[in-house]
């Protein structure tokens, strides 16, 4: 039984009022019914609150004022009110005042109802469980609502300028997920709104920038041996490259433990299972449940390696690496020690008995750690896989025998995540290679998802900060391997997201304070931001503009490379710095810096 509907069970004398009897405050109108007791109706047609008469079942009784219910039926009605009514019914009593704008129930229902995404800082299921005095809801629902106005006007400015855009964007990303409601609307703006294109462009942009920091900051935590589930470090390449209101490593978890529900829910008895049928038993629900790897023709499809878009599709398609992923997280959420192991370029599982125990359930005390173990392969089947079949692939792999032991050992989560990386990036060749040559834009990447850019970015970020997990021994290997990386990150940086240069400064400029990249990266950044809050001149056409062909707003379809765009600005020579001159080779272009440059979306 519903609240509502309890609390008229609570009080059956009370009828249905009519309009007449009841004078509330705002334009909607509110029912509370239940069928097995005489019902309660409120109608809310005015934005008047009076003192209202109620009438009883019996006629008998001394009428009853509406402030005089009990407490209880007041809140249940002042439950159903929007904020800006609660504030107009505030004024009229103290009583009422008490029962709305200083009622911590109210506001902490507000805060649950109007928002669904909320920042790491506030810690808010933690709130939600705690005591209700501990927070002020009515001040967390006000920040609230003032980020999102914030928000919106910051958007407004992106859009309607370019004098300091990039500073207007990483103020809103500074919000985090606080922002994310208001920059989803955005993205839902009229298809007739004069600004449409601009607006879902940025909203986007500053989305995925927000997305991008959650990331990187996930797999900061795991570069420095902090505890990061699995599901987690790799649900990080889902959050990096794509958006969505259920895009979200909360979300990830959601699902998996609604996967862990099922398997108890399906076998009853599975707690009194001996960890062997355990294993055995989970992978057979995984498959049962449509978790049975990829095709071979779509084998290096982008989203196989996404571990979000795995378990979210209905083919739930993966690589094994992901296969083997999402078991090892359902395993620990119903009590399964379970572990990837990466055998060569295929990655099982390793489930491991509880200490003092076998396999089979048997209690087997021992003096030592070593404990009793299985493989399974969840991408292939739910049958146990020898260890002798796993030892004579890495010898036809021709795996020395003292070697062997690394790969049939349990593989630790940051190898997984640099392992996901390389998946990603062959994924993404794959594609381009399949369509070099063709001409115009091609529907494989156009039905690419996650995206292309993004996804690849992504690679970049988390091997530049884990891939010297690689060298953990050898410093010097470390940062060779990222000096490495960052030509690539620089690119895509300047290319596609120019309001990443906050995430330079914060993540990748450390990295490099000792040396000589360190110093060139840091001027990088400033002359950035200088030239950020400059305010931009119009430049109108002119006899210098003459060799300017194309117009701004005008689509157009490159001759080379055949993709399409639109035209967004031009300059009537080249504009850039001297260092991106020399690298992409202007001088060697016919007509070299010294012609019309268009910035192009």
């Amino acid at each position: 039984m519903s609240a509502s509907s309890s609390i008229i069970h609570r009080y059956p004398t009370l009828t249905t009022l009519s309009s007449e009897s009841l004078t509330v405050i705002h334009t909607s109108t509110i029912t509370t019914v239940d069928s097995s007791t005489p019902h309660l109706v409120l109608l809310l047609p005015t934005t008047r609150f009076l003192h209202t008469k109620a009438r009883l079942s019996n006629p008998t009784m001394a009428t009853t004022l509406f402030t005089d219910l009990p407490t209880e039926i007041l809140e249940a009605i002042f439950l159903h009110l929007d904020p800006r009514s609660l504030i107009s019914a505030s004024q009229t009593s103290k009583l009422i005042k008490q029962l709305t704008a200083d009622s911590p129930i109210l506001w902490r229902h507000l805060c649950q109802t109007q928002f669904r995404t909320w920042h790491s800082r506030h810690n808010i299921a933690t709130k939600v469980a705690g005591p209700l005095s501990d927070v002020d809801w009515r001040a967390l629902y006000m920040e609230k609502t003032k980020i999102e106005a914030r928000t919106r006007a910051l958007l407004d400015h992106v859009v309607s300028t370019q004098h300091k855009r990039i500073q207007c964007i990483n103020e809103i990303a500074d919000f985090g997920y606080d922002a994310k409601e208001a920059l989803l609307r955005q993205l839902e703006c009229p298809d007739d709104a004069e600004d449409v294109l601009a607006r879902r462009y940025y909203a986007n942009a500053v989305l995925e920038r927000i997305h991008r920091e959650i990331a990187i900051n996930i797999w900061k935590d795991l570069s420095e041996s902090k505890d990061v589930p699995i599901e987690k470090a790799l649900g990080a390449y889902d959050v990096f490259a794509r958006i969505g209101e259920d895009v979200d490593t909360n979300v990830i978890g959601e699902e998996l433990d609604a996967l862990a529900n099922g398997v108890l829910h399906e076998y009853a008895d599975f707690a009194d299972l001996s960890p062997r049928m355990k294993a055995s038993t989970l992978a057979t629900y995984l498959r049962d449940h449509g978790f049975k790897g990829v095709p071979d023709r779509s084998y290096r499809a982008l989203g196989n390696s996404f571990i979000g878009l795995v378990l979210s599709s209905e083919s739930h398609h993966s690589l094994p690496l992901i296969s083997a992923a999402i078991y090892c997280a359902l395993a620990r959420r119903v009590g399964l020690d379970a572990r990837p192991c990466a055998c060569g370029p295929h990655v099982y599982t390793l489930v491991y008995a509880p200490p003092n125990y076998n396999l089979d359930g048997q209690y087997k005390p021992t003096s030592t750690t070593v404990r009793d173990y299985m493989y399974l392969d969840p991408f292939r089947s739910s049958t146990e896989v020898q260890r002798a079949d796993l030892q004579r692939t890495l010898r036809e792999m021709d795996v020395p025998g003292a070697a062997q032991e690394y790969f049939l050992s349990d593989t630790t989560t940051t190898e997984m995540v640099l392992r996901t990386a390389r998946n990603i990036m062959t994924s993404v060749q794959t594609i381009r290679q399949t369509e070099a040559g063709m001409r115009g834009i091609q529907a494989s990447w156009l039905n690419a998802y996650p995206d292309m850019d993004n996804a690849f970015y992504g690679t970049i970020w988390s091997m530049l900060i884990l891939g010297h997990a690689d060298h953990a021994s050898n410093i010097s290997n470390g940062t060779t391997r990222r000096r490495q990386y960052l030509p690539y990150l620089l690119d895509h940086f300047q290319t596609h997201f120019p309001w990443d240069v906050t995430l330079l400064e914060q993540y990748v400029i450390p990295m490099f304070y000792d040396q000589p990249e360190g110093q060139r990266l840091l001027q990088f950044v400033q002359s950035m931001h200088q030239v950020d809050a400059m305010r931009k001149p119009i430049v109108m056409r002119d006899d210098k503009a003459a060799n300017v062909k194309f117009k701004v707003g005008q689509l157009f379809q490159h001759k080379r490379y055949s993709y399409e765009g639109v035209v967004t600005g031009w300059d009537v020579s080249c504009d850039a710095g001297e260092e991106w001159i020399q690298n992409m080779s202007v001088d060697r272009l016919p007509g070299g810096r010294n012609q019309a440059f268009y910035h192009v979306l």
